[in-house]
């Protein structure tokens, strides 16, 4: 093709013409880049009743919160309007830091129903939009199957779909027949490719540093190790020990030479104490703390992602949620040390970050009821707001979430009450924006 044919003109074409048709060409472009650098940025006033713009210190009221293209850039007591402003007016409400829940999952469907990957992944943007809408603005999924964590993750950064900041773990770091094994086939159906570090699958330290290098390079942003058995998995024991320590150990080094922390679900004291010795960054559940371990927590800046509301839940409720019999008759044996090693946690002065265990299915448990049983099994109502917000944000390494200040992005929750008195009020969310957008909000249970 000429250039003539393919500037639209003749086979053949004057020099003078050609030169004319670039310019014209050239002077579209340049007005197109000028006109989206000097966009006018768009500037968002949020009017508080009450402000926790940062959950350790106290609430002030009235305030005003400037959002500039999705930046905090000013907030405080006397902060007003700036000219032209889109204006968000919260002054009936108590505004908050949008929340951060350091342990979820992803919903796929019914528990135990065998889905494809991808009506998982589909049925994943759903569960995202609820954990948005429920005020749910940074989330660390630990653990998931297919990189579908990694695939949501990507999706929503790159504007596909709506959802919070996610920090993904891809697949647990398992043995077969352990807590991340939910395969029950006979073995005369045998599952060699599966059963693979790719899949999160180990039967050697080497094996574990495998795995490890895989979900790295595959978009893990958090590693989660399956120390113990757990409720959930058919083949397993939350009592029993699943990891050696060597593993643990591999997991732990491969994951911190590449600067990312590693979670570990560990619920009896013996994985409890392995997981320490190698060197985790979290205890995930811990049902089984004694003051030791708790003590070794606290020293050494070990973050405790307690779960408290998903035993509770299923203890309460764990029939009408079609549990079947070996989930109930294991959460309740559970529940007799997990409650009292929450409360010896925060006796001891661990730092604990609020995890909700819960996989966002829409109208399901959220980080709000895990914090509103945090409250119910000792904490103050700041404590939790704090393990909610500044916390999970800080364990995650969301530097950008956790408090409202400048320079910070501007994601908030307005409720209707006051959680620094009463907890429930969480439960009354009735506006959410993230990254200066308004998110229409959701509430779990019926509002009136």
């Amino acid at each position: 093709m000429g250039l003539g044919t393919h500037w639209g003109g003749p086979a053949v074409m004057s020099k003078e013409k050609f030169v004319r048709r670039v310019l014209a060409v050239c002077c579209v472009y340049l007005a197109s880049a000028l006109a989206v650098a000097g966009a006018p940025p768009k500037v968002v006033y949020v009017r508080c009743g009450r402000l926790i713009f940062d959950a350790e210190k106290p609430a002030i009221s009235p305030a005003g919160i400037v959002i500039t293209d999705g930046k905090v850039t000013a907030v405080g007591k006397d902060v007003t309007a700036p000219a032209g402003a889109e204006q968000i007016d919260l002054s009936n409400y108590t505004v908050l830091p949008g929340l951060v829940d350091a342990h979820i999952h992803i919903w796929s469907g019914p528990f135990g129903a065998n889905v494809s990957e991808p009506m998982a992944a589909l049925r994943g943007t759903k569960a995202m939009s609820y954990a948005l809408s429920s005020g749910v603005v940074g989330a660390r999924v630990m653990a998931t199957q297919g990189f579908i964590d990694v695939a949501l993750k990507d999706a929503i950064e790159e504007g596909t779909i709506a959802g919070p900041h996610l920090v993904p773990a891809a697949h647990p770091i398992s043995i077969p027949g352990g807590h991340g094994d939910f395969h029950a086939q006979p073995p005369y159906l045998p599952m060699d490719d599966f059963y693979t570090p790719l899949h999160g699958f180990v039967n050697s330290p080497a094996d574990a540093e495998k795995a490890v290098h895989l979900q790295l390079k595959y978009g893990a942003r958090v590693i989660k190790v399956m120390a113990s058995g757990g409720v959930l998995s058919p083949l397993d024991s939350p009592t029993s020990e699943q990891l050696t320590l060597e593993e643990l150990k591999a997991a732990v080094q491969q994951a911190h030479m590449a600067h990312v922390k590693v979670g570990s679900h560990a619920e009896n004291i013996r994985s409890i104490r392995a997981s320490l010795e190698a060197g985790v960054d979290s205890i995930e559940h811990g049902s089984e703390l004694d003051q030791a371990a708790a003590d070794f927590m606290k020293s050494h800046g070990v973050v405790f992602v307690p779960t408290v509301f998903v035993v509770e839940e299923s203890v309460a409720n764990g029939v009408k949620m079609h549990f079947p019999d070996y989930v109930i008759t294991k959460v309740n044996a559970l529940a007799k040390t997990h409650f009292p090693s929450f409360q010896l946690a925060l006796r001891s002065g661990v730092t604990i970050a609020a995890g909700s265990d819960h996989s966002y299915g829409p109208g399901t448990g959220t980080v709000r009821d895990e914090m509103i049983s945090e409250v119910k099994y000792g904490m103050t109502p700041q404590q939790a707001l704090v393990s909610g917000t500044k916390t999970s944000a800080a364990l995650l390494g969301l530097d950008q979430l956790g408090t409202l200040e400048e320079g910070k992005e501007g994601d908030l929750v307005a409720v209707e009450g006051d959680p620094l008195s009463d907890i429930h009020v969480l439960e009354k969310v009735r506006a959410v924006v993230f990254q200066g957008r308004s998110v229409t909000p959701a509430n779990r249970l019926p509002q009136p």
